[in-house]
């Protein structure tokens, strides 16, 4: 059971979405106008309806975009977690169906002091019909998200306790979930009480970190909305920041956010730079993409793949296909006409969302990632 769960973490580690059908994503309707597409509630796009497209459209615009990050931040501060009546702050919420094993996976970090430890709840995928359902409840003293693969073989020792939760589902805008159970210690069977109050808005908030020093800020965690408002205040607040220092970014929960932040990283005239030491990937590339300079240092792992999620995964999908816009517009805006659209694809070429294609230092160069590449 647990080799499965942590099979199921791996695949949130790298923003694994559940994939419909490609031939029904890539279904066109015999329509020969943009009116005639919308009766069929089509969408049109290239000169095509496309009939399965215009529900997954996940893109914010850019006039939206602000209102939307303000409302997820307000929505996240009603949730936390307690526990025998210590309240703990919830940094990370993640739920993703296995359909293998019938079941939903539901992944909560939170702060503990420094250190960030790990609530899994699982129950069965017929339960999130249910307004009220029970889980199985593990806590990790440990972060699974960022578990080494050393650590990985040994999961069963980062074991604090186990449970059950009493989960009830409160469809809104999004969904929120409460939730009640007890913990009982896997030493000394200790019974503990806990509470906490979640919802889906979380999945998209990120856990990213962002610190000035002089002239430059390095950026740490998963990108999302988090991401973006920590942006707009450091080029509001801190003008003396000319490049953004990416240290540690394995990716975005949330795409949609994601290219805006680069947009205003790129708006802002900021740099973007990586360390020797440095390992970013998936939607922390994108982000990269976005610096008016871009830095590389010798040694650093940029890790490229296809995206998925919202029911696509885009490496599935017809080139033409409405999914790939937004994206395309970003990487041409980051790297150019020529560049951009060419990297995208070569993106969805490269891995699929499963997988990780870590770039040679002469394809960081090929592909203009770096306008500067340092060997020392």
């Amino acid at each position: 059971m647990i080799k499965k769960i942590f099979f199921i973490i791996i695949t949130v580690n790298i923003l694994l979405g559940c994939s419909s059908s490609a031939d029904m994503l890539n279904k066109t309707l015999n329509v020969g106008t943009n009116a005639n597409c919308e009766k069929k509630n089509g969408y049109w796009y290239n000169n095509k309806c496309w009939a399965n497209y215009a529900e997954l459209d996940e893109n914010i615009s850019k006039a939206n975009i602000d209102a939307e990050v303000e409302k997820q931040l307000m929505a996240i501060k009603e949730f936390g977690l307690t526990i025998d009546e210590k309240d703990f702050k919830i940094d990370f919420f993640f739920i993703e169906t296995n359909d293998e094993d019938n079941n939903v996976v539901m992944i909560t970090l939170f702060k503990d002091g420094n250190n960030t430890k790990t609530l899994l709840q699982i129950a069965e995928i017929e339960d999130l019909e249910k307004s009220k359902f029970t889980a199985q409840t593990i806590f990790f003293d440990i972060n699974l998200l960022e578990i080494s693969e050393e650590k990985a073989s040994n999961m069963e020792t980062y074991i604090v306790a186990k449970g059950i939760s009493n989960i009830e589902a409160i469809e809104g805008d999004t969904v929120v979930f409460n939730i009640e159970g007890t913990l009982l210690t896997e030493i000394d069977g200790k019974e503990s009480a806990f509470s906490m109050k979640v919802g889906e808005v979380l999945a998209s908030i990120g856990n990213t970190t962002l610190e000035v020093r002089g002239t430059q800020a390095f950026l740490n965690g998963t990108l999302g909305t988090k991401g973006y408002s920590q942006f707009k205040d450091l080029i509001k607040n801190n003008p003396e920041v000319d490049t953004i220092v990416l240290q540690n970014v394995p990716g975005s929960i949330n795409d949609a956010v994601n290219m805006h932040t680069g947009r205003i990283i790129r708006e802002a005239g900021l740099n973007t730079k990586v360390l020797a030491n440095s390992e970013i990937s998936s939607g922390g590339v994108d982000l990269f993409c976005a610096g008016k300079e871009r830095i590389v240092n010798k040694g650093a792992r940029l890790g490229i793949h296809a995206w998925a999620g919202g029911g696509i995964s885009a490496d599935n999908l017809a080139k033409d296909h409405p999914a790939h816009q937004y994206q395309i517009a970003y990487f041409t805006m980051c790297l150019g006409k020529e560049k951009g659209p060419a990297f995208y694809f070569r993106t969805l070429e490269a891995s699929s969302a499963q997988g990780m294609h870590w770039m040679s230092d002469k394809e960081i160069e090929q592909w203009n990632l770096s306008t500067q590449f340092l060997n020392k």
